[in-house]
């Protein structure tokens, strides 16, 4: 997981059924953990799983050159 230096973060709101928040706040008393940190580390789990189908942003730019034919 990322570093977890909280000098480094950035407050960002989103809107979510109350019932998802109320599973999340149930999970964070389970695991020990602050809401915070579950969310940062599904969001993070969220993005390596993407990061494993999508193109690189190299392979992008390559695309892109090659298609100007």
């Amino acid at each position: 997981m990322a570093d977890k230096d909280t000098s480094q973060r950035e407050t960002y709101s989103v809107r979510l059924r109350p019932s998802v928040i109320k599973s999340l706040r149930h999970l964070a008393i389970e695991e020990e953990k602050p809401l915070s940190e579950l969310l940062e580390q599904a969001i993070e789990d969220l993005l390596a799983k993407h990061a494993q189908k999508l193109p690189s942003r190299d392979q992008k730019k390559g695309n892109k050159k090659g298609s100007g034919r």
